[in-house]
């Protein structure tokens, strides 16, 4: 079967088996459409357009046809940020996807709320051992009120990544208190090492930070009701102890000197070829540590004494797929996410894709290196996650917020003033309607 595959790809976009496995068919449920021989299409619209990503799904599609001879999948993809902007379109219209990709957190919640996606929670209940194949961490963040609105694909998490090498011969241990995490930065920048690789030219990274930082400071019910846009204050005493913190490491000159002016390809090379003691790495860029020979460790950034937040989360997100409301053959459409949730198809992930996968038990020695196993080993242990802050909150929210923080970190701005401005954001979008 030929299926029709449309790619838009944005130049500038560019730069930037079975589930016998866990002892469930994908083939154990079918819709009446499927039974009664009549044509199924499903439209699939994703975000993956690099020359490695787009044929994997491409790839699962023709899997999956070819056991269900009625079914014609029609994939859809366009990079980043039009992705978002084209969705909304499209969730509004006739044409919205059956299947559609999505990140966690608030930004899955808001077509919950708005009905334009499908709660899982009955296909999930009545396949627990498919619920429970995956990191419940993961599964987590696409939890809204009662249901389950998402099926997690890929962990992203954000981690400390150490040169094992630096730290054995400036004799330094592992951090595990928030103070000895400072003091390490310190004997660094003694001996004329940049302590934390980091290039802040486009505030997305700074933004990690205080993704984490925020998670420490501000208590989890908290951050809940602000990322709720109708219900956001960002009043929280913490918002502003959490940009102290990201303050006082440029401050102290821990971060790379002129962080703001530096490209985060820039740092990040800077540490992959030993010239900078740490940075704070997603985990899809771990491969890049062993291509590189570097022998590289990760750690939590450790939790502050006496702060609100909650010290078991990890900074990062799950990400994978939801079902539009209006999807005629919901049954296929779970049929099909369980075949890419399946081991074969996580497995290829992992070494396709280089993205750690959202399934339990699928990395290992042959499939991954041993700081994305150290990685898995601690996200797997997490409470949950602390989603990246951009993707958590309203555009509007994020449009100030997200630059204000090179602003906080030059010092031309307080904490307390960009957060007074953030609380007048909030205000102000509390009247809009669904992002």
């Amino acid at each position: 079967m030929k299926r029709k595959v449309i790619s838009t790809v944005i130049a500038a976009c560019m730069v930037v088996g079975t589930m016998a496995s866990f002892g469930t068919s994908v083939n154990a449920a079918t819709s009446k459409s499927e039974d009664s021989g009549e044509k199924v299409t499903l439209k699939l619209f994703h975000n993956w357009i690099n020359v490695d990503e787009a044929p994997y799904f491409e790839d699962i599609a023709e899997e999956f046809e070819s056991t269900h001879p009625n079914v014609d999948i029609v994939v859809e993809n366009v990079g980043d940020p039009d992705y978002k902007s084209k969705l909304k379109v499209m969730l509004g219209a006739d044409n919205a996807p059956d299947i559609f990709f999505s990140w966690s957190g608030e930004f899955a919640y808001k077509f919950a709320r708005a009905g334009s996606a499908l709660d899982l929670m009955e296909y999930y209940e009545a396949d627990p051992e498919w619920k429970d194949s995956f990191i419940q961490a993961a599964l987590e963040p696409f939890q809204y009120e009662e249901g389950i609105y998402g099926v997690p694909v890929r962990v992203d998490a954000k981690l400390m990544i150490y040169n094992k090498d630096l730290f054995e011969k400036y004799n330094v241990e592992v951090p595990t208190t928030y103070d000895e995490f400072l003091n390490v930065c310190q004997t660094f920048k003694d001996v004329g090492i940049t302590p934390l690789a980091m290039g802040n030219s486009d505030p997305w990274t700074a933004c990690h930070y205080i993704s984490t930082f925020n998670s420490m400071c501000v208590p989890s019910d908290v951050r809940a009701v602000d990322n709720n846009y109708k219900t956001g204050t960002f009043t929280d005493e913490g918002y502003v102890q959490a940009l102290n913190m990201l303050k006082d490491l440029n401050d102290k000159g821990y971060f790379t000197e002129n962080t703001n002016s530096i490209d985060f390809e820039v740092a990040r090379n800077d540490f992959l070829t030993g010239n900078a003691a740490m940075t704070y790495m997603q985990s899809i860029e771990f491969r890049r540590c062993a291509e590189n020979n570097l022998n590289a460790g990760a750690f939590k950034i450790p939790f502050p004494e006496g702060e609100d937040g909650d010290p078991e989360l990890v900074t990062g997100s799950p990400d994978g797929f939801m079902i539009s409301k209006s999807c005629k053959n919901p049954e296929i459409a779970i049929e099909f996410l369980k075949l890419m949730t399946s081991k074969p198809w996580q497995e290829r992930m992992i070494t396709q894709l280089s993205s750690p996968a959202s399934v339990q038990g699928i990395h290992n020695e042959e499939n991954s290196d041993a700081l994305t196993l150290q990685a898995v080993d601690i996200y797997s242990k997490a409470s949950g996650f602390a989603n990246w802050l951009d993707a958590d909150i309203h555009s509007k929210i994020a449009d100030v917020y997200v630059p204000g923080l090179q602003e906080v970190i030059a010092g031309t701005v307080t904490p307390e003033d960009l957060m007074f401005e953030v609380q007048e954001i909030a205000e102000e979008v509390q009247g809009d309607s669904e992002e």
